[in-house]
């Protein structure tokens, strides 16, 4: 029985699916050489900190702009077709960043490849919407972000490759090259073919209502769930190493096991939320990481760290792959992609004030404060996917 579900689960996956897996994972190993290194180029050029604000923010601002227009040109062109041009915008401003002669070019085409950026994280997920099985969305969803964590464990190691064979600006060159390859690939991209129909399934011209109340909730519990990875990136890095006394290295490797609970628990949760319920399983995924802020708050050892980071990794795959299927769900096949659009972008909000609150309690009282922020919000994405759940998701009309 095991090995025919692991087997149904492998035919799911399919070769659409699998080509925009490969597609995620070699965008993915580029944004996670760059994002650490992005600082450091810009100072290398001169950049003051106001320019350091202004080139995290601008990105911010065209990334949640890119997100919402790609939703609604999707409907217009096609997704794959949006995929492949915001796939090239932001190669293409990945290759002028590496050639960057000052940071007032640097913060430009850092600011363009944003759009670039949010048509990508858009429309990958409406083209899993529309080329699986309603039935499977929550694990091919978990497939796409798994083989995103896989990328972002590669990239540092690459990272430091390029930084020993060719200095700073090699490993922008390395980005750039990662998403050439990315675009090339949404070349091979199969059209997404008519949705499979079931017969339980309300005819085309029936579309049901817009689910404005599941809608709300879903974007709730998003935006608490982004709060908490903006409460995180703020503290995370400053309180392992200067409150627990971890060397950097101890930071990146206790990150990295974010990454490898994501690879290796992510799809099977994912598969897990197609068989007993998507919302039974985004009540539960977000709490393995209030409890991984609480142990590392604590202090306690390494191995202890490492495990719950590990499992945390994994509910965040979960959460996110259930939230998309459901999200596809509440929209209805003839307005999936302008509600992927609106709800992606508006849920962005949540890294604003999860960054900025986290800060503030650091401030006002102390880091471990803005840490615990970020242990707390998951709750609240928890609770939201538990009103939800008394929520009817098929509203046929009469």
């Amino acid at each position: 029985a095991v090995g025919s579900r692991v087997g149904r689960a492998i035919e799911a996956i399919g070769p659409a699916l699998a080509v925009l897996a490969l597609i995620g994972f070699i965008a993915q190993v580029g944004i996670s050489v760059m994002l650490p290194l992005l600082p450091v180029y810009a100072t290398e050029l001169g950049a003051p900190p106001f320019v350091l604000g202004l080139l995290t923010s601008s990105f911010a601002v065209t990334n949640a702009i890119g997100q919402l227009g790609s939703g609604f040109l999707s409907e217009r062109t096609g997704v794959r077709r949006v995929m492949t041009v915001g796939v090239g915008l932001y190669a293409a401003m990945n290759a002028l960043i590496a050639t960057a002669a000052s940071a007032i070019w640097l913060v430009a085409w850092r600011t363009l490849a944003g759009f670039g950026g949010g048509a990508m994280i858009v429309t990958e997920r409406i083209y899993v919407a529309q080329v699986t099985d309603p039935s499977r969305r929550a694990f091919a969803n978990s497939i796409i972000s798994a083989a995103q964590s896989a990328g972002s464990v590669a990239g540092p190691a690459l990272a430091a490759v390029a930084l020993d064979i060719g200095g700073l600006r090699a490993p922008f060159v390395l980005v750039a090259a990662t998403s050439g390859i990315a675009f090339i690939g949404t070349l091979f991209l199969p059209s997404p073919a008519a949705r499979i129909v079931r017969p339980d399934d309300a005819p085309a011209a029936e579309e049901p209502p817009l689910q404005v109340g599941t809608l709300a909730i879903l974007l709730a519990a998003n935006v608490a769930l982004l709060s908490s990875y903006g409460a995180f990136i703020t503290t995370y890095g400053p309180l392992a190493t200067t409150e627990l006394g971890w060397a950097t290295a101890e930071v990146a490797i206790a990150f990295s096991f974010f990454g490898g609970g994501s690879i290796v628990l992510g799809p099977v949760l994912g598969n897990l939320a197609d068989r007993i319920g998507r919302q039974r399983v985004a009540m539960v995924a977000p709490l393995p990481l209030t409890v991984f802020a609480l142990v590392l708050v604590a202090g306690l050892p390494h191995a202890v760290v490492y495990a719950a980071a590990f499992l945390a990794g994994g509910g965040l795959t979960a959460f996110s792959a259930a939230w998309y299927a459901l999200l596809a769900e509440a929209a209805g096949e003839r307005r999936l992609a302008r509600t992927f659009g609106i709800i992606s972008a508006a849920s962005a909000a949540g890294i604003v004030f999860g960054a900025l609150a986290a800060a503030e309690l650091w401030e006002r009282v102390d880091i471990v404060a803005g840490m615990l922020l970020g242990g707390i919000t998951p709750l609240l994405a928890g609770l939201a996917m538990l009103v939800l759940r008394g929520r009817p998701l098929q509203a046929v009309p009469a």
